[in-house]
């Protein structure tokens, strides 16, 4: 049953896929327009978490129609990162390559060239998903992961290792993570990209500041700095209007230290990361994901269902 599901999955993407990408560009973004409709007619649910999100950092210092543009944009955002994901395999290279612009690359470069390896960290931010469909081709004498979480339906996980893979990129379950990428490091030449904007358990993380709130952060890419001396690399993956041209800004890098406290070596380097994704979110509010739960664990009643 199991097989039959994914045969079926996979010829509808295919499908999709290809119509999707011989149309023209102009008629894809109508079809990303038509999908975001259809996702905030349908998914109301993520509009609650998105405008309780909104009031809780910015209160105030947004007026409401600054908030409503942001989620209806977000809305566009993800349905575009939905699309672009079933169609990207099958676009030509060259002209994809083409919509791609490098800003202060030689952050990572230098840091390759150095240590070996680097820890990429990045959020749900613009087109995050090309972490693992432009970077692989030009870091191809590197070994690069990418972290995430899969769903509970087998089909569409099968569906997703094999595009991961497909693009030279192994993905490792944020489940039992660690053994994998402890072993991952102790080669030279692997990049691992992690996104470390959601909400996680403190068992999984520690408590960080994030805009100015109480918030959980993993802690990842702090340990493996600290534990493999590689540095940590945040980037940032924009794009324009019409989702035509995208953006990948890398970060001054951010190395853990290595003292006779590593609680707060971590800590330290982990706030560091918390504080580059918060001013990144503030250059422009629209490309972040304001979907997620973000300050569930430490401030629940702001997702409360209201009576």
């Amino acid at each position: 049953m199991a097989k039959i599901a994914f045969v079926l999955v996979e010829c509808v993407v295919f499908l999709l896929g290809k119509f999707l990408s011989i149309i023209p560009h102009k008629l894809f973004v109508f079809h990303v327009k038509m999908l975001a409709k259809v996702l905030s007619l349908l998914d109301t649910r993520r509009y609650k978490d998105a405008r309780a999100n909104l009031d809780f950092v910015y209160g105030d210092g947004l007026s409401v129609e600054q908030k409503e543009a942001i989620i209806r944009r977000c809305y566009r955002n993800f349905a575009f990162v939905i699309l672009e994901s079933i169609r990207v395999v099958y676009l030509k290279r060259e002209e994809y390559e083409r919509r791609f612009v490098f800003i202060d690359e030689h952050f990572l470069t230098d840091c390759i060239s150095k240590d070996g390896s680097a820890v990429v960290v990045s959020m749900h931010f613009g087109y995050w998903e090309a972490m693992a469909t432009a970077l692989p081709q030009r870091y191809r004498m590197c070994e690069m992961a990418s972290l995430g979480r899969l769903t509970q339906f087998e089909s569409i996980n099968r569906l997703i290792i094999k595009r991961r893979e497909s693009q030279g990129v192994r993905m490792i379950d944020k489940k039992g993570a660690f053994k994998h990428l402890l072993k991952l490091y102790s080669k030279r030449n692997a990049i691992a990209g992690i996104l470390v904007d959601q909400n996680i358990d403190l068992g999984e993380g520690i408590e960080v500041r994030f805009f100015g709130k109480r918030a959980t952060h993993t802690t990842i890419a702090s340990v493996l700095s600290r534990r493999f001396g590689v540095a940590i690399v945040p980037l940032f993956i924009d794009f324009n209007e019409d989702y035509s041209r995208y953006y990948v800004r890398f970060c001054e890098p951010i190395r853990t230290q290595v003292t006779n406290n590593s609680t707060q070596d971590i800590l330290q380097a982990t706030q560091k990361q918390a504080n580059i994704t918060q001013q990144i979110i503030e250059s422009n509010p629209s490309s972040w994901f304001w979907f997620h739960k973000r300050f569930k664990i430490f401030y629940p009643d702001i997702y409360a269902k209201k009576p």
